[in-house]
């Protein structure tokens, strides 16, 4: 069981727009565990990934972008990622994407939001596993992403939507 949320926000600073993703996920874990807010606190483990007290088995993960939050809750390590569609970093495809994902997206009916899906499939991954993105953004790779997402990621769970100009991508860990 997955679930995930997002709102749209004003221009925030990146230390609002982190407030306003645990706020928003706070909320959320609330309403669905029927627990008061005041019960809920957030954490860091010891690589970074936040994590809940106050709900006993649940995994959480955030994010934000300019003008978006998002938030993600499940029994199992989960990841969230959310980007705005903008033009493609052709800077950075080779650093972060196969030959076979540079192909996905040169073969897209739109290239900017191919580029943006696979980033932030790749970066809901590494937050699922728990590790940084700039090391390891090989270590997953994608053979599909219209219609249907196919990964080489065995027991994980994707899921991409494209809302309001926005990628959200979540991933979850299913073993």
């Amino acid at each position: 069981m997955i679930k995930y949320y997002y709102k749209k926000t004003a221009k925030l600073s990146p230390a609002e727009q982190s407030e306003a993703a645990y706020s928003l996920l706070k909320e959320k874990l609330a309403e669905f565990y029927n627990v008061d807010t005041a019960e809920i606190s957030f954490f860091k483990d010891d690589k970074g990934c936040p994590f809940v007290k106050g709900i006993d088995g649940v995994f959480v993960s955030v994010t934000h972008t300019n003008g978006l939050v998002a938030c993600a809750f499940a029994s199992n390590r989960v990841g969230i990622d959310a980007e705005m569609i903008s033009a493609r970093r052709k800077s950075v495809e080779k650093r972060v994407f196969s030959d076979n994902e540079i192909s996905l997206i040169n073969k897209s009916t739109d290239a900017d939001t191919a580029f943006f899906t696979l980033w932030t499939l790749k970066e809901s991954y590494l937050k699922a596993i728990g590790t940084g993105f700039a090391d390891n953004a090989k270590t997953v790779e994608f053979f599909g992403i219209e219609n249907l997402i196919i990964s080489n990621a065995e027991n994980h769970f994707f899921l991409s939507n494209i809302v309001d100009g926005y990628v959200i991508s979540v991933c979850e860990k299913t073993d």
